[in-house]
């Protein structure tokens, strides 16, 4: 620590995660780096996960905990945030975990290199533990390189539909002012894209970012009862057009990059939407109650949801994205009962996901 300030500030957003708090803070504990303070934010638990945060602070004078009203995960980071005093900032979800070399490779390549960004990949870890990297190689990105390998292909890479750049704001350092300008402009009330909706716009003004490819150092849990699991049984139109109107003020500040990221955008929110709607092809939900009909009636009539779709229809798509959209702008009989067909069809071939 310089005169008491420490490099980094590891802030963690808890809710209801008695069961995997322990294993979270007990990880960043056992960190090699030890030039860090955390900040536990335990966001309105109804379960012990307060206690477990002030009993650990108890423990270790480098914690502080924040208690608040539940508002999310945002509204918890936003918290973490505010009173983090360090040069650079961690999240790590409060159900995560982390490997105990991760800070000292993150912070060592920032105190190098000065990088506004420090990426490593991360593991997305359920039954199974799937490794997910970066489509880029690894090394330091100074802003003409930036400009030139990733901001083409930041959201999505090419044809419809490939990820680009991952958006989670786990598994990397930020520097704390630029984290803090962008973090605190997302609305508390998104649920989904949270990590892209700030996540985008920190690279975008980044003078530099450094990538440790390879560095499986982040160990992303995959549970059922999380909010985004919740999420994908519903309809989460507002959810995607919020994201979609953000990211495209967002894209505003920067107007030399906005030609080529607002086409990724489109591809983005299209690919959102065909992964929400495609649950939904049914009899009832099509014809019955009506509801998926007015979900995509609903998207289409937005700015943001009517560029998305004007746009996409002109990409190569696959088949069933193609009648996806052609319902959203024409909203008809004719264009819900092809949607419906197709998809039968796909199910009767055993299922074609994208």
């Amino acid at each position: 620590m310089n005169n008491g300030t420490p490099f980094l500030s590891i802030v963690v957003p808890a809710y209801n995660v008695e069961e995997y708090l322990p294993q979270c803070v007990d990880s960043i504990l056992r960190q090699t780096f030890t030039d860090f303070e955390l900040l536990l934010v335990d966001d309105g638990s109804k379960d012990s996960t307060g206690r477990l945060c002030d009993e650990y602070a108890g423990k270790d004078r480098r914690i502080r905990v924040i208690h608040k009203e539940n508002g999310g995960l945002v509204s918890a980071r936003k918290a973490g945030l505010s009173e983090a005093l360090g040069t650079y900032v961690a999240y790590v979800d409060g159900d995560d975990w982390i490997a105990e070399c991760m800070m000292e490779k993150l912070c060592g390549q920032a105190s190098d290199t000065g990088a506004d960004i420090v990426i490593s990949d991360f593991v997305a870890a359920g039954k199974t533990e799937e490794p997910l990297s970066q489509n880029m190689d690894g090394g330091d990105y100074d802003k003409e390189a930036l400009k030139k390998k990733v901001y083409p292909e930041m959201l999505s890479r090419g044809e419809y539909f490939s990820f680009g750049f991952q958006p989670s704001l786990c598994s990397r350092l930020f520097r704390r002012e630029l984290l803090r300008k962008h973090q605190m402009r997302v609305d508390n009330s998104i649920r989904l894209g949270e990590d892209a909706a700030c996540s985008y716009a920190c690279i975008l003004e980044a003078e530099s970012i450094y990538y440790l490819k390879a560095g499986f150092f982040y160990f992303y849990r995959m549970r059922e009862s999380s909010i985004s699991h919740a999420i994908i049984k519903t309809y989460y139109t507002d959810e995607i057009l919020t994201l979609g109107r953000l990211l495209s003020e967002e894209f505003s500040d920067f107007p030399e990059e906005k030609e080529v990221l607002m086409p990724q955008l489109y591809r983005y929110l299209c690919y959102m939407l065909d992964n929400m709607i495609t649950p939904h092809i049914s009899l009832k939900e099509l014809f019955v109650t009506g509801k998926l009909k007015k979900q995509l009636h609903h998207f289409a009539e937005t700015p943001v949801g009517k560029e998305t779709v004007s746009y996409c229809r002109q990409e190569r798509t696959s088949s069933r994205t193609k009648r996806i959209l052609r319902l959203a702008e024409e909203n008809s009989m004719g264009a819900a009962v092809n949607l419906y067909c197709f998809r039968k069809y796909e199910q009767w071939r055993g299922g074609c996901k994208l």
